[in-house]
This record gives structure tokens, C-alpha cells and sequence, in this order.
């Protein structure tokens, strides 16, 4: 009788996570169409607490409430964390991890490396969540030990272990005392791989980790609670990530700090001019 009951938990939690899960894809194309409305627009900008590197539309702030009133609507009493609404007390360690626009100077800019991004996040964990690029109409999704997708089909990261054959990015930041690391870092990158870039979205270039399409993804300075989402697809497609000194990165946080995305444990190693 008890193993039948837990088996109908597990099922009942399974069913649980299931309706989050399409729930999330469902408003992530939403909010994605509705973007590209914007993008068909004169796109207005302006800065965050006055600084010009922190650029805002008021695609951002429209879609960050859009996002915000769906999540009521469908789990009300739960937690929202938001990149453009950051009040709301998330201690708890259970909460939805939203971003409106992850790659705000490149929609701006009508670049189409952009994405809407939720997770749901269960005990600091990111369980289940998704990344709609609206421009590519590419999904990134994942379920927590259930396998990373794009448009529905499994992914992985790459097999590449050599410096050599592989594609990675980077970006410094915006932090001064990073850019003399940044600049080494570069030339490093330069001299050992494939190709080193920089395409401006932290959670697709996560992603593209997670999908094979480069080998490493290097950020100086990153939130990792505004890309729960992709750090959740990064596990699932069995990449890693690192912190500095290529500590594990255990939990999100709403601090800066540097942030390395690798596909393989070989990777992670070749990296250690880098990981300081």
C-alpha cells in the first residue's frame, strides 16, 4: 500500500511538473510573437538608473508584466523574480525566473539573437523552463532529468575535446578590473581555438553550449538567477559550469560573478589560463 502511494505522488508530481512545463511554452511563444510586434516598431529606448550601458525598452517592461500576469493567473501565491521587477521576496528558494528580453541592446539594434525566458525555479533549483528566440523561431526547453530540446528534439553538447577544434565566447563585462583578463583571455581564445566571439544574449550563448554549436561560453560578469532557464538547459544537455577558479557554481545568485559554460570536463581543463 505504501509503495502504491508513493507511486501515485510521483505521478501526481510528475503530472505537476508537466503542466509547467507546457504551460512555460506556451507563454514563451506568446511573449515572443508579441515581441516581434515590438521589433516591427520604432523601438524606444532608455537606461537604467541613468546609465548608458543599462539600455531598457519599453518592449521590456511591457512583456516583463505580461509574463507576470500570465504566472498569477495560472500559480497564484507564487514568487516571480524578474530582471525589470526585482521587489518580490524569493528566500523561500522556490519561484519563477523571468526575463523579458534576454539581449536587450540586440533587439534594439534588430539584431535576431534575442530570447524570452522563464524557469521555474524549486528549491534554488531550476526544475523546468524554456528560451524563445521570436527572430529564428528556435525553442530551447528543458525538464529537470528529463533531457534538454530544440523544437522538441533531444540535444547535447558537443564531443569536442581539443582547444584546437573548438568555438567559444566571450565577454568581459562591463566591470574595469575585468578588462586586462578579458584582453589575455582573448588572445588566449584567439591563439587556441577555432573562432572566439561574442553574440551578446548570456542565455542563448549558454544555450548554444547546451546544442553543440560552440564548445565554451565565458562571461566576466553574470547574473545566474536571470538565466535560470538556460543553466537548467545547460544540465540537462549534460554541459557543465563554472565559476572562478573552476569552482562548481552551486545555486543561483542575484551577484555578478564570472560565469564559464563548457561542454566537457576536457574543455573545462584547456580552459585554466582563463578560469583565474
Amino acid at each position: 500500500l505504501e509503495r502504491e502511494r508513493g507511486l501515485d505522488l510521483f505521478v501526481c508530481y510528475i503530472g505537476f511538473m508537466q503542466n509547467r512545463y507546457d504551460f512555460i511554452l506556451g507563454l514563451v511563444k506568446e511573449a515572443g510573437w508579441k515581441l516581434q510586434e515590438y521589433a516591427k516598431q520604432n523601438i524606444e529606448t532608455s537606461f537604467k538608473h541613468g546609465n548608458p550601458l543599462d539600455l531598457v525598452t519599453k518592449a521590456d517592461v511591457e512583456i516583463s508584466e505580461f509574463l507576470s500576469s500570465r504566472i498569477r493567473e495560472g500559480f497564484a501565491g507564487e514568487a516571480i523574480y524578474s530582471e525589470e521587477a526585482t521587489d518580490e521576496d524569493i528566500s523561500a528558494g522556490s519561484f519563477w525566473a523571468t526575463d523579458p528580453i534576454d539581449g536587450t541592446t540586440n533587439f534594439s539594434r534588430h539584431i535576431p539573437h534575442y530570447a524570452v525566458v522563464v524557469a521555474y525555479v524549486e528549491q534554488g533549483v531550476p526544475v523546468v523552463g524554456a528560451l524563445y528566440n521570436p527572430a529564428t523561431d528556435e525553442l530551447y526547453s528543458f525538464e529537470r532529468g528529463k533531457g534538454a530540446y530544440l523544437n522538441g528534439k533531444p540535444v547535447r553538447v558537443s564531443n569536442t575535446t581539443k582547444l584546437e577544434e573548438s568555438y567559444m565566447l566571450l565577454r568581459a563585462g562591463r566591470n574595469k578590473d575585468l578588462w586586462d583578463w578579458g584582453a589575455e583571455s582573448y588572445k588566449f581564445l584567439l591563439q587556441s581555438g577555432v573562432k572566439c566571439a561574442n553574440l551578446g544574449s548570456s542565455g542563448l550563448d549558454t544555450c548554444y553550449v547546451g546544442v553543440g554549436r560552440v564548445e565554451a561560453n565565458i562571461y566576466g560578469t553574470l547574473t545566474t538567477i536571470d538565466i535560470a532557464a538556460a543553466i537548467g538547459f545547460l544540465y540537462e544537455a549534460r554541459g557543465l559550469l563554472v565559476g572562478k577558479g573552476g569552482e562548481k557554481i552551486s545555486g543561483l545568485s542575484k551577484e555578478k560573478q564570472q560565469v564559464i559554460a563548457v561542454n566537457n570536463e576536457a574543455t573545462l581543463k584547456a580552459l585554466a589560463p582563463v578560469l583565474r
